[in-house]
């Protein structure tokens, strides 16, 4: 590593007096620029000793020092862009983060994949869209975790590091439905909910630079800036880099857009060609709206919006020019304080488990959620009255978020560190302990009751405010060890005027876990029944002994064959990662093996015995079938077994044409139903149902595999 260093520090100091104010410096930490720094800020760079380990030590002009360890550093690197002064996002450290990923109804999402961009630290959603991540590298100022499950646009989260205390957040993921498209020789115009993109001719380029002319699909999603759903949806927060320092930003309008080609290959704008986006401005915030408004885009590397000009307002639209694409926002930008809030019930409870709102006058709402102790923290604008809102559950029947309670508080001209007494007189508390298998009290655990999710403590304590009697069901879970997860058996608890005391939840029920091929490929499992299911279809290319199977992409060759061979989806690569692959059903009883070891194709007899588990074939489909993924409207979708069934489509026996995907799902079993057919399971987009077909044995269908 020193002789590695030597030669980079050498380049460094050598190049340093040719780069522009334009310039970034890029240490490289997990192959992830962990610190970007504009070069005209950098008065030098040298190496210390740090209490024995050698650092790289970076000194500003302002005198503030950025220290990395030498071995932590894989590479460093110049680029053009924008960077905020590090000093105004503090010295590196660790902290933890956990949260609930949901789809767009709310339903959880399993298998995202989460990750710290600072350090490559990354973990997998569980079957409650729950995940922890603890010990991450984040800046005193800023955290910042990545979020992305194919199918989706990629999401992120930022935040405000709590000293002590796990930090939490939700993240709701936003499908990646085609908007519209056009050609890229002569342009246009696409339209998706509150936004317009026209895009002019010759404007395309692939990710290796090459001028793109096909058609060009568009993926966009536009966020209400008046809806409070848009805390959950948005990248990052709002929280932008301008002029070297950090500002807090109000809303006009955000998007996230993407273009693909017909393969789901990136395209982007060339360099020099901007495409116009026009917001139209929800009548809500029209007498707010100024005439002219800056104007930012995401930077997906530090985890915060960065000052890219401004844009006019024309009418009742604002009109911005986008010279790539990613997310893009009209903001205000104003100065903020610090803020760490404790949340504390009139009788001194903790209140753990709430969503809190700060709403400002000014620059509209922060939405953040508090974590086992009764703590959020966030960035509130200065000297303003704050409307302060707690929402509890308050209700035996649904579950869901209700105003429970509000005060003000006043931000001053500093940091805010303090306690805030909420007037909660009628609620009752719902708490206990949740223990191992060993009865030890289990720390990166959660209590869930309903769609919401709670916290235990560091000695495995929970505390559920409720404003509401009756009864309520809780069900406890252990997450201590990576890429599983147990959970206790559903207590049904009687919540009375002193709340209740739900005793010990023992976490002993394996309930998900993950499997690898033997291509190292890895599955999400979910245990339905008494039975271990992958969570996604197969995408092996190989046998379990190692042989490769044959990929046919010919149609008149698909059709005629009786041995093993696979197939992606229109040939199409990208499919892969959301569906899986087709395989003929010769594949599924090849000697050699499909499944991973232990694992196997089910029999007819087994997926009966799914079905009939679910509550018959009527209603099993919309209990296996994902909450996105499949055309509208997705009749009686739940997902509640966690099977999370996806519309793959199939290939045809007879010509070997693709068809049904976004409309059907469609899965081998390893029975023969004839000398040319095998039972197969089908379920449909229209409908919650399971259909059982004797299916042509030359069809290309998904796989899922099941425990021996």
């Amino acid at each position: 590593m020193k002789n590695l260093y030597t030669t980079l520090f050498l380049a460094i100091l050598g190049f340093s007096g040719q780069l522009n104010a334009q310039t970034l410096k890029n240490i490289h930490r997990h192959n992830q620029p962990v610190l970007r720094i504009p070069t005209h800020l950098i008065d030098k760079v040298e190496t210390a000793d740090v209490q024995g380990t050698p650092h790289l030590r970076v000194i500003q002009f302002n005198g503030y020092v950025s220290e990395i360890p030498l071995a932590q550093i894989d590479s460093i690197t110049h680029s053009e862009g924008q960077a905020v002064d590090p000093a105004q996002l503090g010295n590196l450290r660790t902290a933890s983060v956990m949260g609930v990923v949901s789809g767009p109804t709310g339903a959880p999402e399993m298998n995202a994949i989460v990750r710290s961009p600072y350090g490559g630290e990354e973990t997998r959603t569980d079957p409650n869209g729950v995940f922890f991540l603890n010990n991450i590298l984040v800046y005193d100022k800023l955290g910042y975790i990545t979020i992305t499950k194919p199918g989706f646009h990629q999401a992120s989260r930022s935040f405000l590091p709590l000293e002590t205390g796990s930090n939490r957040v939700n993240v709701q993921l936003l499908p990646m439905n085609q908007s519209g498209s056009f050609n890229a020789a002569s342009g246009g115009t696409v339209t998706s909910g509150l936004l317009q993109l026209n895009f002019p001719a010759n404007s395309i380029i692939r990710s290796n630079g090459q001028p793109y002319t096909g058609t060009v699909r568009v993926y966009a999603a536009a966020l209400d800036p008046t809806s409070p759903a848009m805390f959950d949806q948005m990248p990052g927060e709002l929280l932008g880099g301008m002029n070297d320092s950090l500002q807090l930003l109000r809303s006009f309008g955000m998007a996230s857009v993407e273009l693909r080609d017909a393969n789901m290959n990136e395209l982007q704008l060339a360099n020099g060609v901007s495409a116009s986006m026009t917001f139209n401005i929800p009548s809500t915030l029209q007498a707010e709206a100024p005439a002219t408004i800056d104007w930012w885009s995401f930077d997906e590397v530090q985890g915060i919006w960065m000052h890219e000009g401004v844009a006019q307002k024309q009418g009742n639209q604002y009109i911005g020019q986008a010279s790539h694409f990613s997310w893009w926002n009209l903001d205000v930008p104003g100065t903020f304080n610090d803020m760490t809030l404790t949340v504390v019930s009139s009788n001194g409870d903790l209140v753990s488990g709430a969503m809190v709102e700060l709403v400002s006058p000014t620059m509209g709402m922060l939405t953040r959620y508090t974590n086992a102790n009764g703590v959020i923290s966030g960035r509130v604008p200065k000297n303003q009255d704050l409307e302060l809102r707690i929402y509890l559950i308050c209700s035996v029947t649904n579950n869901n978020w209700t105003l429970a309670t509000t005060g003000n508080i006043n931000s001053l001209d500093g940091p805010i560190v303090e306690g805030f007494q909420a007037e909660l007189f009628n609620i009752y508390p719902i708490f206990g302990n949740v223990v191992n298998c060993q009865n030890q009290p289990v720390a990166s655990g959660y209590v869930k009751m309903g769609p919401l999710v709670h916290l235990t403590n560091e000695t495995g304590q929970f505390t559920i405010q409720t404003c509401a009697v009756g009864e309520f069901v809780i069900r406890g879970y252990d997450t201590s060890v990576d890429d599983s997860i147990k959970a206790s058996a559903f207590d049904t608890v009687q919540v009375g005027v002193q709340g209740v005391d739900a005793g010990v939840l023992q976490a002993c029920l394996d309930i998900f876990g993950t499997v690898s091929d033997i291509e190292g490929n890895i599955y999400p499992t979910v245990l339905i029944g008494n039975h271990w299911w992958m969570a996604e279809n197969l995408r092996t290319a190989t046998y379990a002994n190692g042989e490769p199977i044959v990929n046919v992409t010919v149609n008149n060759t698909w059709s005629q064959l009786t041995s093993g061979a696979w197939c992606h989806y229109e040939n199409n690569t990208a499919s892969d990662a959301i569906y899986g692959k087709l395989y003929n059903w010769y594949t599924t009883v090849d000697p050699r093996g499909l499944c991973p070891s232990g694992w196997h194709v089910p029999t007819d007899a087994e997926w009966t015995v799914l079905q009939t588990y679910l509550g018959g074939n009527i209603v099993a489909g919309g209990k296996l079938k994902a909450t996105t993924g499949w055309n509208a409207p997705n009749g009686e979708a739940t997902n509640e077994s966690g099977f999370s069934g996806l519309s793959g489509g199939l290939r045809s026996y007879d010509n070997g044409a693709f068809s049904a995907v976004g409309g059907n799902g469609c899965w081998w079993s390893s029975t023969e139903s004839s000398s040319t057919s095998a039972w197969s399971r089908l379920l449909n987009y229209n409908a919650g149902n399971a259909s059982r077909y004797g299916t042509n044995k030359r069809y290309g269908l998904s796989v899922r595999c099941l425990r021996d």
